[in-house]
């Protein structure tokens, strides 16, 4: 991700949403934030896709498989990382197979975020190049 990027958290938990938003900032990210998936579908709407977007498990009106899909409707389709309260395996491969760009489990490192921005990122660009292919 380049520094000046964008983030949407997706996520009524104000917890979740305080810590990962710092760890974002501090690696150079301009963050937005929504509650809900129909939040998120009117930022999209109306403004920049943003590089990449973290999601709740569960939302007030859907869940993480919805946000997949509003993702998917972006004129470059944007990397969505998945976000649990707990380990849950069988949730992440769940995750990964239905193309989320990764999962990760609070507390969150600024380490950890990096890396993931990383590969979500190449994953991005991936997925634009057989797009454009």
């Amino acid at each position: 991700m380049l520094p000046g990027s964008s983030a949407l958290i997706v996520s009524n938990g104000e917890q979740v949403t305080l810590a990962l938003r710092k760890v974002l900032y501090e690696a150079g990210l301009h963050v937005r934030l929504a509650g809900s998936c129909s939040e998120a579908r009117e930022i999209l709407t109306r403004s920049n896709a943003p590089a990449v977007m973290f999601s709740d498990t569960l939302l007030p009106d859907g869940t993480w498989l919805d946000i997949l899909d509003l993702a998917k409707e972006t004129e470059h389709e944007v990397p969505v990382i998945v976000i649990s309260h707990l380990v849950d395996i069988s949730l992440y491969l769940k995750a990964l197979d239905e193309c989320a760009a990764d999962f990760i489990v609070s507390p969150f490192y600024h380490q950890d975020i990096t890396h993931i921005l990383k590969c979500a990122a190449r994953k991005g660009l991936a997925i634009q190049g057989a797009a454009a292919a």
